[in-house]
């Protein structure tokens, strides 16, 4: 099977979010910051004379808040890092064959084959397939790069057999 597809900047961003949000290291560390920031600036403000529901809401509110800015920042971290003119090759037009042993990915700057047993993780979320080659590395392939649901299936199940053989 082969499909050729462009990657926009939506689609890496689409795979940074996804990224992110299935990353213990990510998850514990927007744990540890939203509990010191907790503590440092929500806890002492609601030690007050206020009644326990009205500190119960400002608590409730206040990490809403802390949970958005810290949404913000990461997104604006990843925006900052994909916008870039020396980015050439996350744009450019690419064509992956698959094959028994592996699959080959191709573009105007490079050709690079890969044997099944270097996925360490496939991903599918309504929108992409992630092949992921490390813990944060990964080739995306949007689903628009197939004709119909049918081959976006049979791209996905082909691949998680050959990553389950090889795994």
């Amino acid at each position: 099977m082969t499909i050729t597809f462009r990657n926009t900047f939506r689609d890496h961003f689409a795979f940074a979010a996804y990224h992110m949000l299935h990353s213990a290291s990510f998850l514990v560390a927007t744990a540890v910051i939203l509990a010191l920031l907790t503590f440092m600036s929500v806890v002492p403000a609601l030690s007050g004379t206020e009644s326990a529901a009205v500190r119960i809401i400002a608590f409730v509110f206040m990490e809403i808040l802390l949970l958005i800015g810290i949404a913000g920042v990461f997104t604006i971290t990843t925006m900052l890092t994909l916008i870039s003119r020396k980015n050439k090759t996350l744009t450019a037009q690419r064509t992956v064959t698959l094959g028994e042993e592996g699959f080959v990915a191709e573009s105007v700057y490079g050709r690079s084959e890969y044997k099944w047993p270097i996925i360490q993780k496939l991903a599918r979320t309504r929108g992409h397939v992630f092949l992921y080659f490390s813990k944060a590395s990964a080739l995306v392939i949007p689903r628009c790069a197939f004709e119909g649901v049918a081959q976006w299936d049979a791209f996905y199940d082909y691949c998680r057999r050959k990553t389950q053989a090889a795994g």
